[in-house]
């Protein structure tokens, strides 16, 4: 079993305070230092705009300054992670956000806004091509955006909770297999505390069926871009462990043992040819991101050497 030496340890928290965004660094000093969850959100709330929603790169792979439903649920996953409740203003101004752009419609949201073709972005979030498919109802982000709405159903109208839960599940049960990104959804969907029971445990059931076709167990595909098993099972007492506690482990040591020289984890995608400076920052944002996860989940499994720790958070 491989662990995260002590010198690889420090060599990340070196990266990162030396390469790291602000917003990375105080969740790593809330993780690691116990600082208070208020630093997180002094970092976080530079992302967020007037009307609630969040931009501004908080994803590194889209630009745009205006408020999309993408960078909003990376906002809500972080309050998750520090137990922010839905009364903070950050919280309940974000919910205003999701339900003045639902899409009545299609019963869902646009995961980034028409206004973003203005910004430089991925290559994958050029719109021209994507238009139609970009109204159409996903799950990604939907499902996500439904766990965050029960989180605060108190500032929700019931009919919104009740039409996008039916939706969401009639979706998930028709399904014979599951996009990635649209199963890192429905997860944290069902991570949810406030969740019906009923409702759970028919989205856990049929994720679990779903789940073995999705996850990239073989070393090789994690060269690339994939779906690791550490990112179905992030935690020890992970509901979804059973079945991939193999493919976890050889996850962590692979983690472990790919980390690079100056400490850092940087991202398997890059943009090609499509705007090389922006890529060039957004690469060194991800570097910092990614960083910090791996580091948070060595932490949760106690694969940093030396170190022992009480709290296993899950975002």
């Amino acid at each position: 079993m491989e662990m995260l030496t002590k010198d690889a340890y420090e060599a990340s928290v070196r990266f990162l305070r030396s390469q790291g965004r602000s917003l990375e660094n105080a969740r790593y000093d809330y993780a690691f230092s116990s600082v208070d969850p208020e630093v997180v959100l002094e970092a976080l709330a530079n992302y967020q705009n007037a009307d609630g929603g969040f931009g501004r790169a908080l994803e590194p792979d889209l630009r745009a300054p205006e408020s999309s439903a993408l960078c909003t649920t990376i906002a809500f996953h972080l309050f998750r992670e520090i137990g922010v409740t839905a009364d903070h203003p950050l919280v309940s101004s974000g919910v205003e956000f999701f339900l003045n752009t639902f899409d009545e419609v299609h019963q869902s949201w646009r995961i980034i806004p028409v206004q973003a073709a203005k910004s430089p972005s991925a290559p994958w979030w050029y719109q021209a091509e994507r238009m139609e498919s970009l109204e159409e109802f996903s799950l990604n982000p939907t499902a996500e955006i439904l766990g965050y709405l029960f989180d605060s159903q108190q500032h929700v109208p019931e009919k919104m909770i009740t039409l996008v839960s039916n939706r969401v599940l009639t979706e998930i049960l028709s399904l014979e297999k599951i996009e990635m990104h649209e199963l890192m959804c429905c997860l944290r969907l069902i991570r949810t505390a406030s969740l019906p029971v009923g409702f759970r445990q028919q989205v856990e059931g049929r994720l679990r069926e779903l789940i073995g076709g999705t996850v990239a167990c073989d070393p090789e595909d994690w060269k690339g871009y994939s779906l690791r098993p550490l990112q179905v099972a992030d935690t020890p007492d992970s509901t979804f462990i059973q079945g991939f506690e193999q493919a976890v482990a050889m996850n962590l040591d692979y983690e472990i043992t790919t980390q690079n020289p100056d400490g850092s984890w940087t991202p398997t995608w890059s943009w090609d040819d499509s705007y090389p400076d922006e890529w060039s920052r957004a690469k060194k944002e991800w570097a910092g991101f990614i960083t910090l996860e791996k580091l948070l989940i060595l932490k949760r499994f106690c694969r940093i050497d030396g170190l022992a720790f009480s709290r296993h958070k899950v975002p």
